[in-house]
């Protein structure tokens, strides 16, 4: 398990900030903010896809977070668990602490998975995956609530051969979302999914460039679904795609200019509950194997 880390004090500084970026005055007041550092499994990897991430990484499909965040007093835990894998890409790991290896405060998650194939292949896929909030402890055993809760993900770019793309999920809590000004990220949806597209752009996998902001409101289980195609004459093998989570709001800095207005979703109707467990149904569950490939730097 990793060591505790004192973060969220000074993130709480970094959010304060973040709410003159139009979010709602009783958003901010029940705002949970989160800590992925205090990972129950160790890892079992370095430098996943033999990128310079990291370096240490969690290959299995679920990873246990305690003291996540506090709910009324009482600890608050969180699993991670991939939900599958389709089409031409597969998962390789999680990175807990993220990004402690390189000065910051290493309270978010990084999510990473791969192409298949080759330089020559043409490919498209992804993955799925959630994050689940439990009653704390570290029994998982009965899921928690939070009122609020804002995640800010980062290096969200793509690339002239790569595009990435996110689908989210209304009938988890999500109810507005706010996109970094400059980095051509488009949304689009209605009131069951929104999917976020990214702008094209190799920005850092460190800091806020590439960003964008999502909250949810009276959540336990958030899913994603990440994905991507990446085009024949892309220049590395197995490319690979990295996706940061940060769940103070820590890299949001302090500047509105960053970030634009918040946009408000509508809330889902009874069809958006039944779409999330019918879409299980198009990924596939494969263990990921940990041979490296040669990523983008």
């Amino acid at each position: 398990m990793a060591s505790p880390r004192s973060g969220l004090a000074s993130a709480a500084l970094h959010c304060v900030a973040l709410l003159a970026l139009a979010l709602p005055s009783a958003l901010a007041q029940n705002l949970s903010l989160l800590d992925f550092s205090q990972n129950v499994q160790a890892t079992n990897g370095m430098y996943p896809n033999n990128s310079t991430l990291g370096p240490e990484f969690y290959s299995g499909a679920v990873l246990d977070f305690v003291n996540v965040t506090t709910k009324n007093g009482q600890s608050v835990d969180a699993r991670v668990t991939l939900l599958g894998s389709a089409g031409d890409y597969e998962f390789v790991g999680w990175l807990p602490h993220y990004n402690e290896a390189n000065g910051q405060p290493g309270d978010d998650l990084g999510v990473y998975y791969r192409s298949i194939y080759d330089l020559d292949d043409e490919s498209f896929g992804g993955i799925a995956w959630t994050i689940t909030f439990y009653e704390g402890g570290g029994e998982f055993a009965n899921e928690a609530t939070l009122e609020d809760v804002s995640l800010l993900i980062y290096d969200f770019d793509g690339e002239p051969g790569q595009s990435e793309h996110i689908r989210t999920y209304t009938g988890d809590g999500l109810n507005g979302y706010q996109l970094q000004n400059g980095a051509d990220i488009t949304a689009s949806g209605d009131e069951d999914t929104w999917i976020f597209n990214a702008g094209g752009h190799d920005l850092s996998e460190s800091g806020p460039q590439g960003s964008f902001i999502l909250n949810y409101h009276n959540t336990s289980s958030i899913r994603f679904d990440m994905f991507s195609s990446t085009s024949e004459n892309h220049p590395w093998n197995k490319s690979g795609i990295f996706a940061g989570i940060d769940g103070n709001l820590g890299l949001a800095g302090t500047s509105a200019a960053d970030y634009g207005a918040f946009v408000v979703i509508p809330e889902p109707s009874q069809f958006s509950l039944a779409l999330v467990a019918l879409s299980l149904a198009c990924f596939r569950r494969r263990r990921p194997p940990l041979a490296a490939g040669t990523p983008r730097s």
